[in-house]
């Protein structure tokens, strides 16, 4: 069987035509994630300035910081999903980003396996944890992509990133290069390198899980598509996609 590859320069070039086609989308999705991540933080700074009792002040508290876990993980779904949406040619709504119900507490409990095993490997002088948190790293594609609870999650990671570890370790660098570049770009930059980023990822899982036939261990069938070149002539500036 031939080794599983992708090309970086596929999966980044299809990110900036996505980007380019829809930036006004992922602007207005940008600026929703990030009132919504910080208002926690605002709420708690606000609440500094009441003269409440210790005991109020410190339930408020709390509820205020699970209440900013639970934001980002329904922003983390959403942001997954609507990265596989434009890897799947499809124009998703801004209601994508909150459409997290379905598999919120699979993808809390793999979050949790997730972190668990890697922090884990960086106990075992930190090398393992750095293979273990790539091999495992798609586990929340599978779950939010394919409805898979944490354990069958972690495992179709594990037959996915089989032989292309290093890899995606060197786009890993490369992803983490371009979203610094946009940080530089005073800030404001980010807005055109997160799109690219979130949807390279979402498709290099596409590719990989196409080219992986012991996912049929968990039902999932094979991708009947070209799993190696993506089509960016859909994403292009056209009427149906302004």
């Amino acid at each position: 069987m031939k080794n599983k590859y992708f090309r970086f320069e596929d999966v980044i070039v299809y990110g900036w035509y996505v980007m380019k086609a829809n930036l006004g989308f992922f602007v207005g999705v940008g600026f929703l994630w990030f009132l919504l991540t910080y208002l926690p933080s605002i709420a708690q700074i606000v609440l500094r300035q009441f003269p409440l009792t210790q005991v109020t002040f410190l339930t408020l508290y709390w509820v205020l910081i699970i209440l900013g876990w639970v934001i980002n993980i329904v922003l983390g779904i959403g942001i997954i999903k609507i990265a596989l949406s434009f890897c799947d040619e499809q124009k998703p709504s801004v209601g994508t980003l909150f459409d997290a119900a379905a598999c919120f507490w699979r993808y809390v409990g793999t979050a949790i396996l997730y972190m668990l095993i890697v922090m884990g490997g960086f106990l075992l002088f930190i090398v393992p944890g750095i293979i273990w948190s790539i091999k495992f790293s798609l586990s929340f594609y599978f779950v939010i992509d394919k409805r898979l609870g944490p354990i069958q999650a972690l495992k179709a990671s594990s037959r996915t990133t089989n032989g292309v570890k290093f890899d995606l370790f060197a786009l890993g660098i490369l992803l983490g290069v371009i979203t610094f570049v946009g940080l530089m770009c005073f800030v404001v930059g980010v807005f055109a390198t997160y799109p690219i980023v979130i949807v390279a990822k979402a498709l290099v899982y596409r590719q990989l899980a196409a080219q992986t036939p012991e996912l049929a261990e968990f039902n999932i069938a094979p991708t009947p598509v070209d799993p190696v070149h993506p089509n960016p002539n859909w994403a292009q500036p056209t009427e149906d996609h302004q």
